[in-house]
């Protein structure tokens, strides 16, 4: 009995020991925690958040040894109104949106603008980003609207500045609807019941409310963006250049063409990699039925070039060179079962006709838009 109070007490005093140990590790890891490492305090201090031009202004000062930075429109270290600090992610995509008017009679800013480059387009339109970047996307800018005299409709306007004006038109007539009102604010400018879409020089503008009956509110945003890239209503600036200068548009014929059928494509027209820059309008079935199209190279040397590279894409894929009679002079005419081909160069300009259905049509058409191009100053 003796024997086991003895062990009792050793065993005490050993837990006795450990407890006192274990409390002097917790002492010594508090006082610890009150001497963080440096690099730990840094890590845990939130910064200071900064104004968006301050910190693209410090971030140019570094990169320039210590230079004072410019804002865009010469400001130093604000952030230009109406634009959501943070959100742009460059001068350009943020000079954009300062072009979304803060004032449109009729209409209340639900936000501040937001703006999106090449890399963040998808962000905010992912699945349509692509048709945009293969066009020549420089920046967008985008911002909603409340339209008091609209029952309160919500409006989406999109201001999307590209590389030329040819990549303008090309996103907006490859988006174009069938049927559409033309809108009397631009030459490329079209209605639908809830919605209003123009180019101006290299902009493309979407005004889209969330119901229709929209239509003075649609035109009245459009207005105030139009006024914000220098336009006047109903700027008649085409496609592609500055006013009175004769547009792709204008050198194709009038007869026979289908309404808004007028389309630029950017890259592999017709499935032939690297012919870019296509115009095409689609012309009524009989009877000179078919796509005429026209592309304006560099020079006419390079249009031949063009030519002669396209003529070998079609004979390779089963088109067989046919007698040119009654087509235009110089004309090629090369056709397979159910579909024929005209290729001519008229000065820096490949034009033609693209799978007509039949030899009549397509010749009716070539000799059409042939005449054309010479009314326009262009011989062979």
């Amino acid at each position: 009995m003796a024997l086991r109070r003895a062990i009792g007490r050793a065993e005490r005093l050993i837990s006795l020991g450990v407890l006192a140990l274990l409390c002097a590790v917790s002492v010594w890891m508090l006082a610890g925690r009150a001497r963080l490492n440096p690099a730990v305090e840094v890590a845990l201090r939130a910064p200071a958040l900064k104004a968006e031009g301050a910190a693209a202004g410090a971030s140019a000062a570094q990169a320039g040894g210590g230079a004072e930075a410019s804002a865009p429109d010469g400001a130093q270290s604000a952030t230009p109104p109406g634009i959501q600090p943070g959100i742009q992610p460059s001068t350009q995509a943020g000079t954009l949106a300062a072009l979304l008017p803060d004032d449109v009679p009729g209409l209340k800013p639900l936000a501040r603008a937001e703006s999106f480059t090449p890399a963040t387009l998808s962000d905010k339109i992912d699945g349509k980003a692509e048709l945009y970047l293969a066009a020549g996307f420089s920046g967008m800018a985008c911002r909603a609207y409340q339209a008091g005299q609209a029952g309160n409709a919500r409006i989406d306007v999109y201001l999307y500045r590209m590389k030329t004006t040819d990549a303008a038109f090309a996103v907006f007539s490859g988006q174009r609807r069938p049927g559409a009102a033309q809108s009397p604010l631009a030459k490329n400018g079209y209605l639908t019941e809830n919605a209003l879409f123009l180019t101006h020089g290299a902009d493309y503008v979407e005004v889209i409310a969330d119901r229709a009956g929209t239509r003075p509110a649609l035109e009245a945003l459009a207005k105030g963006v139009l006024a914000g890239l220098g336009a006047g209503v109903g700027d008649k600036k085409g496609e592609g250049g500055q006013s009175g200068e004769v547009q792709p548009g204008d050198l194709f014929p009038k007869a026979g063409l289908k309404a808004d059928s007028l389309r630029l494509t950017v890259a592999d027209a017709f499935g032939f990699q690297g012919f870019a820059n296509v115009y095409t309008a689609d012309y009524e079935t009989g009877a000179g039925s078919g796509t005429a199209f026209l592309s304006r190279r560099k020079d006419a040397a390079e249009a031949r070039k063009w030519a002669g590279s396209y003529q070998r894409f079609l004979t390779d894929n089963g088109y067989a060179l046919q007698p040119r009679q009654n087509a235009p002079a110089g004309a090629v005419v090369l056709a397979m079962e159910g579909s024929v081909e005209i290729l001519l160069v008229r000065g820096n300009v490949l034009a033609g006709v693209h799978d007509a259905p039949d030899m009549a049509g397509a010749l009716k058409l070539a000799n059409a838009l042939d005449a054309a191009l010479k009314a326009r100053g262009l011989d062979r």
